[in-house]
């Protein structure tokens, strides 16, 4: 659709010029009706790069020309969540393409809180499309305290998967990923996976065992959006183990407190980020052989629906779907 042009109405606002958004599961969700945090009418998106355009008066440290991100969530800074830390749980949250417009159009207004310098010498706005979904792995490998040492068990080797795998192994773990999906297996190994196991043609819970000679890992990410694999994990983590629940289900799921206290695990939930993007762009120009590989697919912006249609197909090899703005 047209519209007019985005102004700068406040002096601590940055214009951008998007070149380059991804399509997130969540992105999916919200077009599906699907997501339960949608308010509508929407523009989506909010994996995004551009160039600034213009800055406001009190705008004194990026320039136009100059690359940045985007950082999807507002918060108050005053409820509890915002007190403790926890800035990405707010109580009056606000994400770009959910709840107010995000990035899937060719320029955007935004408080110069919500957008990140990165390097345009050293990638480009396709590039730094993807950090924003691996501050969600730094998030993720965060609340699971990954440490070196521990051995990590991701379900799920799709793009946030990946990036999970990634991070656990920069971090020093030794890293298992379970994924019944031939191709994203493969893939798993350049994203640090030591260990890739096909669950259903493998005996995961046996590989396991023997691995650990039956202690059991000590890190699940459940990437899969499979809710069963939750009830499950409690099983085969260790003493002491975490499990970081990357997906939600419809109906409440079932877990073994027996095993939960037994064994005096963490179940752990996780949601967007929290002061995740300095790291995340400072290192992402050391991941570019793993971005430009998880990045499988761009289009031009008036070719989403063939866009989203790519992603849905299970046999395209999707993995990182970008619009570019040109």
């Amino acid at each position: 659709m047209e519209t007019e042009k985005p102004v700068i109405t406040s002096p601590d606002q940055v214009l951008v010029r998007v070149r380059a958004a991804g399509i997130c599961g969540s992105d999916v969700h919200v077009v599906h009706g699907t997501n339960p945090y949608a308010v509508y009418p929407r523009v989506i998106g909010h994996e995004a790069g551009g160039l600034v355009e213009a800055v406001g008066d009190n705008v004194k440290d990026l320039s136009p020309g100059d690359g940045v991100v985007f950082e999807p969530i507002t918060y108050c800074g005053k409820c509890y969540a915002c007190r403790s830390g926890h800035h990405n749980v707010c109580r009056e949250l606000k994400v770009l393409g959910c709840s107010v417009d995000g990035t899937f159009r060719e320029y955007a207004a935004v408080s110069r809180s919500q957008v990140y310098k990165f390097d345009a010498s050293r990638m480009s706005c396709i590039q730094a499309a993807v950090c924003e979904p691996y501050t969600i792995g730094a998030q993720a490998n965060w609340r699971g305290n990954v440490q070196p040492g521990d051995l990590v068990l991701v379900h799920g080797a799709g793009p946030i998967g990946l990036i999970v795998a990634d991070v656990a192994k920069s971090r020093g773990a030794t890293v298992i990923v379970s994924e019944p999906n031939e191709r994203r297996l493969a893939m798993a190994k350049d994203f640090g996976a030591d260990y890739l196991v096909n669950p259903v043609k493998d005996d995961l819970d046996g590989f396991i065992a023997k691995l650990t000679g039956g202690e059991g890992v000590n890190v699940v990410f459940e990437a899969a959006g499979v809710p069963a694999l939750l009830e499950h994990a409690v099983e085969i983590l260790s003493p002491a183990g975490r499990l970081v629940a990357m997906t939600f289900g419809k109906e409440p799921i079932p877990v073994s407190f027996k095993a939960l206290n037994a064994k005096e695990l963490t179940i752990l939930g996780t949601r967007h980020q929290y002061e995740k993007f300095p790291e995340t762009v400072a290192s992402l120009p050391d991941r570019l052989d793993r971005v430009d590989k998880i990045i499988t697919h761009v289009f031009p912006a008036d070719e989403f629906k063939k866009a989203f249609e790519v992603l849905a197909d299970k046999n395209s090899g999707a993995a990182k779907v970008i619009l570019t703005f040109d």
